[in-house]
Order: C-alpha cells, then structure tokens, then sequence
C-alpha cells in the first residue's frame, strides 16, 4: 500500500523521556507482528523521524486506523519483572498473595477467557513463569527471611544471636538464588519476555547489572514498573469482557496528537516524567498532576527497544560487565543544575538519539541495539566521552542529535527523575578532539581521580574543567569552552604547584596543541598579552596556514586562522636555546630540561626559586617574574637577557595595558593556562596598530628590554655589542606605585638613555646631548600620565618586531616628531 500524508505525533516530544519513549513505542507497535492480535504487523514499512520538536511517521495507517488499532487490535507486550516482590510472583505467604495489587492484576489476566487474544503475550508469559522451580525457591527463602524478621522482635540473647545467624545465612543463600535464578529466567522465558527481561538486567553466572533507564531491576524503590503498566492496562480495557473502556479512546487522541480534553485520572509514572507526584513537584497547590494512561502504557513499550548486552562494543559498562544503549556512567560535566557536593549520585546518565530522516523501527533498534560511541579506542564511559565521540562522529550514523538524561533522585525521600541536562548537537562533519591533548599518559583520567579528594578550591576548579570540557565539543560553544578550560587547567595546576604529596601522584599537563589557542581566541588585547607572555622562553611557532602569514614590513595581517586546516596537523615539539626560560617555570615547578623537549615532570624537591606568580594581582606578579629572569641571567651566566619570546603583543595591546584599559585578572586567568600549550601568532587588526602612539616612556625603555641577539639582527647594536638592563631600574619603577606624576618614570627614562648612549644607540633626548629634556604638556615629566609600576610589568610583555623598531624610532632617532 502507498502511505499517506505524513502523521505529525503532537503528543510526542523529544523531552520529557516517556515523550520520547512513547514515540520508540508507538513506531516499534505498529511495526511488530507479535503486537496484533492476529500476528500480523500493522505497517511494517512504517518510518519515524523528528522535526519540529516533534514525532512524524510515514504510515499506510491513516490517523483514524492509527486510533483502531490501538483500541482494538493492540496485544501488550508481556513487561514483568517476576524477581520483584511486588510483580504478584514472590509475595512470601498467602495472605500477601491475595491481597497484593502485582498479585491480583496478574491473576486478573491470567484467568481471562482463552478467546481473548489481546492479553494472550502476557497470559502465557505469566502461565510460564508460575511454573518456574527458580522462583518458587527463591519465594520460599524470601517468606523464611520475612518469618524471622518477625520472631526477632521479640527474642533477646543467645536464641536472638543463633536466628539472627540464621537470617543471615538465609539472605545469603537468597542472594545466590537470585543471582542464579536471573539467567535460568532468561533461558526459560518465551521470547516475547525476553526484551523485558533484557532491559532490565544483563545477565551473567555470577552477577547482574541493572539499567539506570529501569531502576534497580524494574523498579524504582516499591515501585514496579510492570505493575504500574498492568494497572494502566486495567485503567483502559476491561479484563472482564476484554473490550475498551469509554474514555480510552479519547485519552489515546490526547497521548498521540495532544488532543485537549480533561483526564480524571490523578497518579505519577516515575522517573519517566519529572514534576509528577509529592508536594512542591509541580505547578498548583496538589502534589498529584493529572496522569494519561496511554502514556504510562506506550512509554513502557518504548522501553523495551532499550535492551541492554554482555558486549563491550556497545555504549557505555555498567558496573564493569552490563551495557545498556546510549547509558553512561553518571557526569555533572555540561550541566550547570547538577552539583558536584550532591550526596544523591545519580544511577546514570542516558542519552537519548534524535534523527530527521525517516528509519524504519528495524533501523532504529540497530543503532540502539549497537548503541557503540567509543573515544579513541577505548568505549566511552561518561557523558563527557559521549559528548567527544560524537562530536568526532559528526552525521555519519544519521542522527542529528542527543537528548541527555540524568536518573537522579532529587532528594533522598524522593523517586528518582529523568532530568534533562540539555541538548547535544552532532556537528556536520567530524571534528578532531583537542580534549585527546589532555589523555596523554592518563592525565585527565589521574586528575579527576586526585580532585576526588582535594580541597573544595581545587574540586571547583575540576568541576570547572569538566563543564569547559563539554562546551568544548559543541560546535556552538567551542571556543568559550577552550577558554574557559585552559583557565581551568591554570587554577588546578595552582593547586598542583602548592601540593608536593598530589605532584608524586600526578604530573604536570600534557603540552596542548596550537589548535587550542586558535580556537579559544577572543581577539582581545587580554588573550593576546597572556599568549605573548606564555610564550617567553619558547621559540617562534612554524607556519601553520593562514594564521602564522607574517605580515610584510609594517604591515599588519588581518587573518586570524583557519582553524580546519591548523587542527588536522599534529604539532612538534618545541625547540628552544638553553639560555631561554620558559614562561612555565614561575608558576609551577617544572624540570626545565624536559619541558624543553616537549616533555613534563616536575623539578626534584619541594619547591623552586623561579616558582614567584602568586595570587596578587597581575602586575605585581609580572615585575616579579621580570626581576627573578634577570636575576636568572646573572645567576645562570646567560648570554642575553631572557626576555625573549616566541610571539609578541602589537602596540594597541601594550596602550591597552598601559592606559588601564584592560582586565588584568582575565589576563592572568589565561596566562595560566596559556603556558601549557604551544605558542600560535595571534595578530591584532590593522587599523588598531596604525592609529596606536605607545608613550615616550614606553619607547625609550622597551629597547632595554629587548635581547641583543634581535637588536643586532635589526642593525640597532654593532656585532658583539650588548645593552644591558641598568641595575636598579625595575626597582625603581616598581617603587613609583601606580602613581602618575612621572617622578619614577622620569628617572627610569634618564637611566635608560644614559645606558643607551654608552651602547652607541644615542637618543636625541638624551640630557647629555640635548642639554636637558625636551619639555611636554606635562610640565617638563616625560613619564607623567603613566603608572610607574605597571610600564614596569609592560617590559616584560613580548612585542612584533615592527613595534620594537616604533620604539627605536621614537625615542632613538632625530626626527621633528621624536
């Protein structure tokens, strides 16, 4: 038959996920033969897809036959859990037999009349499974344990300590029932069973797991969820004549195409829906919200396509040996309403596939069946690797999209809820994971297991890490998400840097690639200043596509990178002279030799003399890390200052710095995290630096900080010339505060062109040229309008060549505008 216009199942969303997993029911139904009353499927040929928020199925079923054979032709799938007590199977004495409601409703379809042939899946099944020699052992232990409960209450002494021992012995031998009793159920059931049987538990000789999706085997505290499903069959057919109730088949319409009407029926569905049952869980004054039966019931035949493997192909191991589709161990990462301090840890993490292209159920089920997103070669384990998997899948396996659930109970006297986290959108093609720099050698996985029991400090920054992780593979929010991990891996390493015992345990980061860089940039003068300072002591970056085109004389590259081409390539290890000092080495205490090849360790003992970034502010800190390098060079007999680095900051980002406009505890955030990754030219716009005059000050002190080697090589100092830092001048800056009078800057400026002119690099404001200062509008103080301390922490900051020689010009050639 040809299918007819599209159906639009309104009533089926993608969240909450009995939404969801009705829509899984509604097409696994209407596809499966073993679900019609005269075994033959209704539409085999049917497709789903999700658009608009919505489910769509292309159907040879109209709407009106689509509501038929709900009502008439519909056999429930036989969903019991018999190793519950409440399922009517192992009530423990004749008396709870009679009056238990799991008891009554399987009696109630058990006895039905052999005519009728909706119920016969779940007639058999239960006829089956009364006659299980498993089962009734397992019963009679559990009714000994129920008896001894008893008699304890009232015995004392030595006949209370011997049925105590009794009762343990008791409920270790129905311990191993069960455990025995699970996979002889499994092997015994008849097929229709077996799909219930496998959501809820993968079996083994010696243990079981159970999904998070289906509580702990089916149910969810008293709850059981075949029980609730019979009671809702109940609620909408007649088990006495086998007939629909009047009202179903208008609550049917409002399940599938969320047809207004009003539902009498008050009750909760569990975990399936959030918001349902207990005070404060909804809208309104009640606790109970008005409840579909159809929902209940549809959403429990969607469940069954989620049947989970001994595998390890598939999506995530629970419990080391269970694998459940698209089921995770429980993360916070990614989801701002979940805290890390919560004592209720969530039983998993389920994510839910949306696709937009019509597939048939078969399809469906193959991908929930395989269910296989994997990291590497390794399986993925939590939402993080999930989110990393995908993100490198892209569209390949056709779904468009995750939807992310976390079972977690809200409160400990609370069900647990499938809360949504979020979200997840698969990129149009696959993606290289720059999350794979922080596997090496394990450090991720070593450091979420340190900050397991670090100080609250160090578990919010890990929480911080984590949550960036995730932004990190959405396509959406990669770039805040590598921002905000790279400062992150900068407050942990803080923490690691103060913690000899956790360094023993534990490394410092793996080096991160370029592509971080490239991909985290913001374009800001703050994230190109601390990119500039990480990359002192490091050699210049190779060309790496359009972002490393260096401009041609003053000329500025607007480019700013391609980061599709710069990801692909993996990076080398820098190289670097052994008179430089990495920028690395003043916050934490690295081995300089390793860190020179690419490598991390630590340095031997527990602390080191370079280690001098401490939590103060920005500029205080990067004096101190000026004076410790030439206190190095000195120390170290180096040949040149140490002042050199792989890239540098334009003039606009120094005139930020100075003039204060600028977030100096932003910078220093990146900094930190900068140092551990590869240095990548960053260029500032055209139009900032030919429009940038850096002060007088700046440009007749920069020279003096700059090395000799890129003065010689700029023709500045003849061969074998040096230009020496005059002793005494950062400290006098750093002395001068954050006052603006110029008093300290003048002297320091005075100093700088005396040294110059003893290196044959003459100024024409030189006093012992020009007879004294050049006067301003500034009365004569050339260093006025600038804070001392901070033109002091400018020094340090690498700059472009061509800024360099704009300071040469400046202040050290004769020009009208010197």
């Amino acid at each position: 038959m040809t299918p007819h216009d599209p159906l639009t199942l309104n009533g089926c969303a993608p969240t909450p996920l009995a939404s969801y997993l009705k829509a899984l029911g509604v097409l696994r139904l209407i596809s499966s033969p073993a679900n019609h009353v005269d075994g033959k499927a209704p539409d085999p040929r049917a497709r789903g897809w999700w658009e608009g928020e919505r489910f769509h199925l292309t159907t040879t079923l109209r709407r009106d036959d689509l509501i038929r054979f709900f009502l008439e032709d519909y056999a429930p799938s036989p969903i019991i859990a018999p190793w519950n007590g409440r399922a009517g199977f192992l009530e423990g004495d004749a008396d709870e037999a009679s009056n238990r409601t799991g008891a009554k409703l399987m009696q109630a379809i058990e006895v039905i009349l052999p005519a009728s042939r909706r119920f016969r899946n779940m007639r058999r099944t239960i006829q089956s499974l009364r006659q299980n020699d498993g089962l009734d052992r397992y019963n009679r232990l559990r009714a000994k344990r129920k008896k001894l409960d008893r008699e304890l209450k009232g015995l004392s002494g030595n006949e209370k300590r011997t049925r105590q021992e009794e009762k343990k012995r008791i409920e270790k031998l129905e311990k191993t029932t069960k455990i025995a009793l699970l996979p002889t159920l499994r092997s015994k059931t008849n097929a229709d069973h077996l799909a219930y049987v496998d959501a809820c538990y993968v079996l083994s000789t010696d243990d079981e797991a159970a999904a998070p999706l289906l509580g702990s085997g089916g149910n969810d505290g008293s709850r059981d969820f075949g029980v609730n499903f019979a009671e809702h069959l109940q609620a909408l057919f007649d088990f006495d004549n086998d007939t629909p109730r009047e009202h179903s088949g208008a609550e049917l319409s409002a399940a599938l195409f969320s047809v207004s009407r009003l539902i009498g029926e008050r009750g909760s569905m569990g975990q399936f829906s959030p918001g349902q049952g207990g005070p404060n869980a909804t809208t309104g004054y009640e606790g109970d919200n008005p409840l579909n039966s159809w929902d209940v019931v549809l959403a429990m035949e969607g469940v069954v396509t989620f049947t989970g493997s001994m595998t390890r192909r598939l999506g995530a191991v629970v419990g080391g040996r269970a694998a459940f589709p698209f089921t995770f161990e429980p993360s916070g990462a990614g989801a701002g309403n979940l805290s890390p301090e919560d004592s209720n840890r969530p039983r998993g993490e389920v994510w839910t596939p949306l696709w937009g292209k019509p597939a048939k159920f078969g399809e469906v089920a193959a991908i929930l069946a395989e269910g296989r997103l994997t990291v590497g070669r390794r399986t993925a384990r939590t939402g993080l690797d999930a989110a990393r998997s995908v993100a490198r899948m892209g569209l390949a396996r056709g779904i468009s999209s995750f939807e992310r659930y976390s079972i977690i109970q809200p409160d400990g006297k609370m069900p647990y809820q499938a809360t949504p986290l979020g979200r997840f959108h698969a990129p149009d093609k696959p993606r290289r994971d720059l999350i794979d720099d922080l596997d090496v050698g394990g450090w991720l996985k070593n450091l979420q297991r340190a900050a397991k029991t670090a100080p609250a400090r160090a578990r919010i920054w890990m929480r911080r890490l984590q949550d960036a992780l995730f932004q990190m593979t959405d396509i959406h929010r990669s770039a805040d998400g590598a921002r905000h991990a790279l400062i992150a891996i900068g407050g942990l390493v803080g923490w690691l840097a103060t913690n000899q015992k956790i360094r023993a345990f534990l490394k410092p980061p793996p080096l991160l690639s370029q592509a971080w860089i490239h991909q985290a940039y913001d374009e800001s003068a703050e994230f190109r200043v601390a990119a500039a300072l990480a990359g002192l002591g490091l050699p210049p970056p190779e060309p790496r596509g359009r972002a490393a085109a260096k401009p041609a004389g003053d000329e500025v590259s607007l480019a700013n990178g391609d980061i599709e081409t710069s990801e692909m390539a993996p990076d080398k290890p820098p190289m670097r002279s052994v008179d430089d000092l990495p920028m690395a080495i003043h916050f934490a205490p690295v081995d300089e030799k390793r860190f020179s090849e690419g490598r991390r360790a630590w340095s031997d003992g527990a602390s080191s003399p370079t280690v001098v970034w401490r939590a103060g502010d920005l500029v205080s800190n990067l004096i101190a890390v000026l004076e410790r390098r030439l206190m190095e060079t000195a120390i170290r007999g180096l040949k040149d200052k140490p002042l050199a680095g792989a890239i540098g900051a334009g003039s606009a980002d120094v005139a930020a710095f100075l003039w204060g406009d600028f977030d100096d505890a932003r910078c220093a955030e990146l900094l930190a995290g900068l140092v551990w990754a590869r240095p990548a030219q960053l260029w500032p716009s055209a139009s900032m630096e030919s429009a940038t005059t850096l002060p007088f000050a700046y440009a007749a002190l920069k020279p003096i900080f700059a090395t000799d080697e890129i003065l010689r090589r700029r023709g500045v100092l003849n061969d074998g010339a040096r230009l020496p830092v005059p002793p005494g001048l950062v400290a006098r800056l750093r002395d001068g505060g954050s006052g603006r009078d110029g008093r300290a800057t003048d002297d320091a400026v005075r100093t700088a062109l005396a040294r110059a002119r003893a290196s044959n690099l003459p100024s024409p404001f030189d006093p012992a040229r020009a007879g004294g200062y050049r006067t301003d509008s500034d009365g004569g103080r050339i260093g006025a309008g600038v804070q001392a301390d901070r033109l002091a922490a400018a020094l340090l900051i690498p700059v472009h060549d061509w800024t360099l020689m704009k300071s040469l010009e400046r202040a050290y050639k004769e020009t009208q505008n010197a």
